[in-house]
């Protein structure tokens, strides 16, 4: 009988313990239930099977669990990618956005059409030195507006290119969290709950690294996660973590790309193989996104320049004649001995004039697209000439070419069937090699506004030019002559705002499924006050009982001791 009541203090003992327990889980619940990232734990317990005694031995804590749907959790995890990818994109496409914002009347398409007021207004008085001073000043205030955003852009992309280094840092900084989380876990975990907290520590580390880059991953039988990235290279392989890179090793100067580094040093480019998270689009933005729309300016700010130089080329002003005329492009050595591009087949014409602009001899000269190099140009026209006493053209050492009157009469360029005199930049407008970035006015019509073409009848009040480009505002010049400068630029504004649209609609689409995915972890693994208040009464309830029962067995005991 005595040992009998010495096992009941011992079933009642391990109540006690169990209750205890029970009660110190739900405090650790309750403390965490504003920490987001928490799993709620509960004891389990298990009864005591009787050995000699036909009655049961009581209970015992088998372990203490983290309530999880592991199947929510990974696809939570997962979702993270793809939130990462499009948070980011929404950011850097609101900043594009400023970039072409033209709701302040400031914008390029506001600066374009007060450069076509200006050339109607030099067509309605051609011999107007204050109309062609005012167009002057127009066509800076363009050419500065087209430089401003071109370099907007290429600042957004060198941020983007910086915030690739950052992330990398950070998806090091993260690896090698993980990699320490899974060395403490292993350390910890005995297989009875003690490694919980380090559990869901590092689960919020993943969703973390998720976000930037997207992963492979999986739980070994050790318990420890293994990390992927790309075509299966190892970011982190157990308890160890291994880095990427930020690599310069690419074709465009300063440009970042990823790659990764095991500790024997082994590395491997990995950027095209990442398929996802903010890292990825990041590299999307800048390789693509930004490119693509900086293209596109520099395209509107080229064809604008190629087209009113067409014109203007061989247009004559207020002072047309000339005794010499330099181009404003020249040749490297090397293109020198290639066919000059850009040409049409056709004839150049180059006009011999008197003082009264009377056309004394017209010197022609046929060119042939795709075959004729610089030097062979030259060498045809000075042979049409005949004579360098007359005229002469000249390539210079620096690979540009100089046109010049080698007698008392000056001369005048003659309608261009093959875009020779804009192609080498002869009495251009603009001048532009790299589109929106370098365009800017001749410096020549700068310092000489009387020499800006307005007709070419070398008669006063000629205004056949400048009628002509300032229809260029009205006529297909983009695209293949399909549709007008201001179309095209209002097809890029229109496109951006199209992508800043879905790309907002994605991003709240992707945030519903992510809130959906986490109300459905929170409903199976967040911490209720209301359940764990009742858990904590049931806990008391039960070491009160057993406490009351411990009482009981010591007064029975002591009654057979007094026997």
């Amino acid at each position: 009988m005595g040992n009998g009541l010495f096992s009941q203090l011992d079933i009642g003992k391990r109540s006690l313990m169990a209750q205890q327990a029970g009660m110190g889980v739900a405090g650790h619940n309750v403390a965490n239930v504003n920490n987001e990232g928490y799993s709620r734990q509960r004891v389990e317990l298990e009864e005591q099977h009787p050995r000699r005694s036909k009655f049961g031995a009581g209970v015992d804590i088998e372990a203490v669990g983290r309530v999880t749907d592991r199947f929510t959790n990974e696809r939570l995890i997962g979702e993270q990618t793809r939130l990462g990818n499009l948070d980011v994109r929404e950011k850097i496409l609101l900043k594009l956005e400023q970039i072409f914002n033209e709701t302040e009347g400031t914008g390029l398409r506001a600066t374009l059409n007060e450069f076509w007021a200006a050339w109607g207004d030099v067509a309605n008085q051609p011999e107007s030195e204050l109309f062609r001073a005012e167009l002057i000043t127009r066509t800076n205030l363009l050419t500065r507006k087209f430089g401003e955003q071109a370099k907007e852009l290429d600042d957004l992309r060198t941020q983007l290119n910086g915030r690739i280094s950052q992330d990398i840092e950070v998806i090091n900084q993260l690896s090698l969290q993980l990699a320490r989380q899974n060395m403490s876990v292993q350390q910890t975990d005995r297989g009875h709950g003690e490694a919980n907290d380090l559990f869901d520590a590092r689960e919020s580390t993943l969703k973390e690294l998720s976000r930037l880059i997207q992963l492979e991953w999986f739980e070994d039988e050790s318990g420890l996660i293994q990390v992927t990235v790309g075509s299966g290279w190892p970011l982190v392989a157990g308890r160890r973590a291994n880095r990427l890179e930020a690599s310069l090793k690419n074709e465009e100067l300063g440009m970042f790309r990823i790659r990764g580094i095991d500790p024997q040093g082994i590395s491997r480019d990995i950027t095209d193989e990442v398929r996802g998270g903010q890292l990825k689009e990041l590299f999307n933005l800048r390789d693509q996104t930004v490119r693509g729309f900086s293209g596109r300016l520099d395209e509107l700010a080229a064809e604008l320049a190629f087209k009113v130089n067409q014109l203007h080329a061989t247009g004559t002003g207020i002072n047309a004649r000339h005794g010499r005329l330099r181009s404003s492009f020249a040749l490297k050595p090397d293109a020198l001995v290639r066919p000059l591009p850009f040409l049409k087949d056709g004839l150049f014409r180059v006009h011999m004039v008197n003082e009264n602009n009377a056309i004394l001899e017209t010197y022609e000269v046929e060119i042939k697209a795709g075959r004729d190099t610089l030097p062979d140009i030259v060498n045809r026209i000075n042979a049409a000439v005949g004579d360098p006493s007359l005229f002469r053209t000249v390539l210079n050492g620096d690979g540009s070419v100089t046109l010049e009157s080698g007698g008392p009469f000056p001369f005048v360029l003659g309608d261009d069937e093959t875009d020779f005199a804009v192609v080498m930049g002869f009495n251009n407008f603009l001048d532009t090699l790299r589109g929106a970035r370098d365009i800017s006015i001749n410096p020549r019509l700068e310092r000489e506004p009387n020499s800006i073409s307005a007709g070419k009848q070398l008669v006063p009040g000629d205004n056949s030019v400048a009628l002509k480009i300032h229809a260029l505002q009205f006529l297909p010049s983009m695209q293949d002559d399909s549709i007008n400068f201001d179309e095209f630029y209002n097809g890029v504004l229109a496109e951006l705002g199209l992508i800043v649209q879905r790309s907002q609609t994605e991003k709240r689409n992707q945030e519903l499924i992510v809130h959906q995915f986490q109300k459905l972890r929170d409903e199976v693994s967040s911490v209720n006050m209301d359940e764990e208040v009742a858990d904590m009464v049931q806990y008391q309830r039960g070491f009160d009982a057993a406490a009351k029962f411990i009482s009981t067995i010591d007064e029975m005991t002591r009654t057979i001791i007094d026997m």
